[in-house]
């Protein structure tokens, strides 16, 4: 994984494009800005480990372009449980539950992720109450949403 700047992620990726991915929707731009001003934000390859089978997350992923697939295991085991798209997140579960991640989380292909660390997500009520708030129900939507695929699926 590559790690970018906050100059390069905007070149490619405006506030505007964000506020139309779920895990964004109806945030105002100053509160996606601290988001980004905060996190770190990653070029991904296919066959990078934004997680591996077991890890403790000290935060989670949000995908903002490409797809990731998360595991059952390992990888190599091929049991696959979700792909993720842009707009949807992986480890948040995790970090709440202070579970380990139950598979593998590897991009498909090229992608561009923010992580958001757990001390991040933390200060955010400090930072705009209203705002975590918002971000704490979307985050809970896509959960959701995530859950029914899954159940729909098997």
């Amino acid at each position: 994984m590559l790690k970018i700047s906050r100059e390069q992620f905007d070149q490619d990726y405006p506030i505007e494009h964000l506020q139309e991915l779920s895990v964004f929707g109806a945030l105002n731009q100053e509160f996606v800005g601290h988001l980004l001003d905060q996190c770190e934000i990653f070029r991904t390859q296919q066959g990078d480990l934004l997680f591996s089978d077991g890890q403790s997350p000290r935060g989670f992923y949000i995908l903002i372009e490409g797809d990731s697939t998360l595991y059952c295991g390992p990888q190599r085991q091929n049991r696959i449980v979700n792909v993720l798209a842009p707009g949807e997140c992986v480890g948040f579960i995790s970090m709440l539950s202070m579970n380990a991640v139950i598979g593998d989380v590897t991009p498909v292909t090229g992608s561009v992720v923010l992580h958001i660390s757990d001390h991040l997500f933390a200060t955010l009520p400090e930072t705009d109450g209203e705002q975590s708030f918002i971000l704490l129900m979307n985050l809970t939507r896509n959960i959701c949403r995530a859950y029914i695929k899954h159940a729909i699926q098997n």
